[in-house]
């Protein structure tokens, strides 16, 4: 039943706009920048890369272990954790233009941070789904610095351009990459969303263009 659901979103394209949008993007990550603290995604890596936790395990900041590779952390600690787990939202939640984008879907919401990548900063090419183990879905929010020739973010083969504070459906079952090229940090909202029947027919009858 979630491979079906999951096709049922990915009918619509790998990567599309929804109506929903978080105004402001720029002055949200000034916001965060001030009163808050990155960490390193998946410590294990030295690589430029940093995020801030908007649901989490417990509802704080620690990024542990919901910015750490999941995968990673199950097998070196015995767990058996997935994206819905990390369900409890922190108080990055509360800024307003989170709160406009999510709070539609707010008992649908796991594993969502903010991802900061400096300069030099990637991810290799990967999927985030493996076998037919479909519990959630991605929706991508670029924030900053988030378009080629600065961010480059590679899906199937095909570079995408975004809309600065637009809310994304990306099928990140197929093969994606990302680079900052640039001179500045990139900003994205990574949110993981639960797939049940709520959520799919919620995105179907929000999409950018019908």
């Amino acid at each position: 039943m979630s491979l079906e659901l999951y096709q049922r979103l990915t009918a619509y394209g790998a990567v599309y706009e929804i109506n929903l949008c978080m105004p402001n993007a720029e002055e949200f990550i000034g916001w965060t920048e001030h009163n808050f603290e990155y960490v390193q995604y998946n410590p294990r890596k030295p690589i430029a890369r940093y995020g801030l936790s908007i649901t989490s395990l417990d509802g704080g900041l620690s990024g542990v272990p919901d910015l750490d590779s999941v995968l990673e952390y199950n097998r070196d600690n015995n767990t058996s954790y997935d994206e819905t787990y990390f369900n409890v939202p922190t108080p990055v939640y509360e800024h307003p233009s989170v709160r406009e984008c999510f709070d539609p879907i707010k008992n649908n919401i796991c594993r969502t941070h903010i991802l900061k990548l400096d300069p030099g900063g990637f991810f290799p090419p990967h999927r985030d789904i493996i076998q037919d183990y479909f519990s959630s879905f991605r929706l991508i929010i670029p924030l900053k610095n988030a378009n080629p020739p600065a961010l480059n973010f590679m899906l199937d083969g095909s570079l995408l351009h975004w809309n600065i504070g637009s809310v994304y459906f990306v099928d990140t079952a197929k093969m994606h990459y990302l680079f900052n090229a640039g001179s500045m940090p990139s900003y994205l909202i990574v949110a993981n969303v639960n797939l049940n029947e709520t959520t799919v027919k919620y995105i179907a009858s929000n999409l950018k263009f019908t």
